[in-house]
């Protein structure tokens, strides 16, 4: 599956989303952990757009994961994901017997029918992440990694998501990604990093915000 370019929601309500021109998006991703939103935000989101939505869970708790899920996004990136043991416990999570322990109920995923088996994404963006990435990634359940960057040069020590060791981790994680047969993703928000990237399966291009400024800059400066 490859999704491609994304954009990266933190404020936009529903009335904004609808208004929107999503020609070329492959997909957007939700923001609970930073993002203006609640799990409910997720409701009329999802009701006014037909491009897939992933939800950046807010953490790993598996009674919010179970509520995001049942809002019936197409998958949750999981942030800060440091072993095999927590990557475990999250499929226990979002996964239903007999693969996991996740509930089952008469929610909006089932109303509407919602991807049967949503995508786990585990976000590597920590040092404890890129060290244990290969566990994470060979953990039955795990759909996909996907690079937190601006994290993950914080927890490295290193000033800049395009410093020479960070782009570095970036590719550990997706040629792990890739050797076992997972997605790989990463959020960029940088064209000079972007330039650095190797070939991924999604990447969250720019957030709503900066689209937000750059086209407020982009009219105002030609008039």
């Amino acid at each position: 599956m490859t999704l491609g370019r994304g954009l990266w929601l933190t404020v936009l309500g529903p009335a904004a989303l609808e208004a929107l021109p999503t020609a070329g998006v492959g997909w957007l991703g939700v923001d609970l952990q930073h993002g203006q939103y609640e799990v409910v935000d997720l409701l009329d989101l999802l009701r006014v757009t037909s491009v897939p939505v992933l939800a950046r869970a807010a953490s790993h708790d598996p009674a919010h994961l179970a509520r995001v899920l049942d809002t019936g996004v197409a998958g949750v990136i999981v942030p800060g994901v440091g072993g095999g043991e927590e990557a475990a416990a999250l499929v226990s999570a979002v996964r239903p017997p007999p693969e996991g322990g996740r509930s089952t109920g008469l929610s909006r995923s089932a109303v509407v029918g919602a991807p049967e088996r949503p995508l786990l994404l585990a976000m590597i963006e920590t040092r404890d992440g890129l060290e244990a990435v290969d566990d994470i990634a060979g953990c039955p359940g795990v759909d996909g990694l996907f690079v937190g960057p601006y994290d993950l040069s914080l927890s490295l020590g290193r000033p800049s998501v395009v410093d020479e060791e960070v782009v570095a981790a970036i590719g550990t994680v997706i040629r792990t990604a890739r050797s076992h047969g997972l997605l790989a993703g990463a959020f960029s928000a940088n064209r000079d990093l972007d330039r650095l990237l190797p070939e991924l399966d999604l990447v969250g291009v720019d957030t709503d915000v900066a689209v937000l400024g750059a086209g407020m800059a982009g009219l105002f400066s030609a008039t």
